[in-house]
């Protein structure tokens, strides 16, 4: 082989090489969870879990009890409060939710929100049974219209599935909402 043939194997093969790098999945985007998207007001069917969206609405303020204590908070933004229906499939799941924007940001379940007795992250959901659950987002009010729920079993949800479901109606808009049980 001459030196001309030899040098341009080399350089075909670094061209090709840094195409395949460039152009490669990175890591993030390979092992995401399979999404079902479904339609307002219908219900989403994961592999492990069953949910509906049943009432939404945005508020400036929430009360809830906290183990026996009275509790209100307030927000620079706004209280979207979502109560759905959910049900396991195959064996007891534990949900997360989140709110995908309209702007395509992410906004996890209200940390300063816990509602030990209907909030989705304590719930066990079962096989066969519907139960409701709230998730209570903190977000701008302009992230709601166009957004959606995005529901997955707690834990490791890399390559399990995915349900979003946006919005059928949204409640009016309410100064105070009161959540419990």
């Amino acid at each position: 082989m001459s030196r001309g043939a030899a040098l341009a194997a080399v350089l075909a093969g670094v061209v090709l090489l840094g195409g395949m790098m460039n152009t490669k999945p990175d890591y993030n985007s390979t092992f995401q969870p399979f999404v079902t998207n479904t339609n307002p007001g219908e219900e989403g069917m994961g592999r492990l879990f069953t949910a509906r969206i049943t009432e939404a609405h945005i508020a400036s303020q929430i009360e809830f009890d906290h183990w026996g204590e009275q509790l209100r908070r307030d927000s620079a933004g706004v209280f979207l409060i979502v109560r759905l229906s959910a049900s396991g499939t195959a064996r007891s799941t534990r949900l997360t939710a989140i709110w995908l924007g309209a702007s395509g940001r992410q906004y996890s379940v209200s940390s300063r929100v816990e509602l030990p007795s209907s909030g989705i992250e304590y719930k066990w959901f079962q096989p066969g049974l519907f139960q409701r659950a709230v998730a209570v987002f903190e977000l701008p009010e302009d992230e709601i219209k166009g957004g959606r729920l995005a529901l997955m079993a707690a834990g490791d949800a890399r390559l399990d599935s995915a349900v979003q479901i946006p919005l059928q109606t949204l409640g009016p808009k309410q100064d105070v909402t009161r959540i419990g049980p």
